[in-house]
């Protein structure tokens, strides 16, 4: 008999705005590019990666898209009454969907595996042991 898949909620700061995800995540990823520092508030993001297929998104949300250097989108949807992003789609990965690690409140999700854009980290990040490091982002 299988064990059935592990399920995880991230929500926003209001709860108003969530996201359940089914399944481990495909990936999980820090990323230090200035882009995410400011959206975030902080020297990095910490990220998850799921299949779409296997995240519900229950609230109401507003989307913020914006344009990269490669010329791809990317786009947050964010609670209207908080402000908080609880998820995120890249044009270059169609079928992916990101929810920000922060936003499941689990101190035992899984650690990154690797780190995007160490280029521009603060010069005093370390990332853990065992992380692949990337200077910018590949695709």
């Amino acid at each position: 008999m299988s064990t059935p898949a592990r399920t995880r909620t991230a929500r926003c700061s209001c709860g108003g705005f969530t996201a359940v995800a089914r399944g481990e995540p495909k990936m999980v990823h820090l990323c230090s590019c200035h882009e995410c520092q400011r959206r975030s508030g902080s020297a990095f993001t910490y990220a998850s990666v799921f299949a779409e297929n296997a995240v519900t998104v229950e609230g109401e949300r507003r989307t913020f898209r914006a344009v990269r250097d490669q010329g791809r989108w990317i786009e947050f949807d964010f609670c209207p009454a908080c402000g908080v992003s609880v998820i995120w789609r890249v044009e270059a990965y169609p079928g992916l969907i990101g929810i920000p690690v922060g936003c499941f409140a689990d101190s035992d999700f899984p650690p990154p595996q690797r780190q995007f854009w160490a280029s521009q980290q603060h010069r005093w990040f370390s990332p853990p042991p065992g992380v692949d490091i990337y200077e910018t982002q590949p695709g």
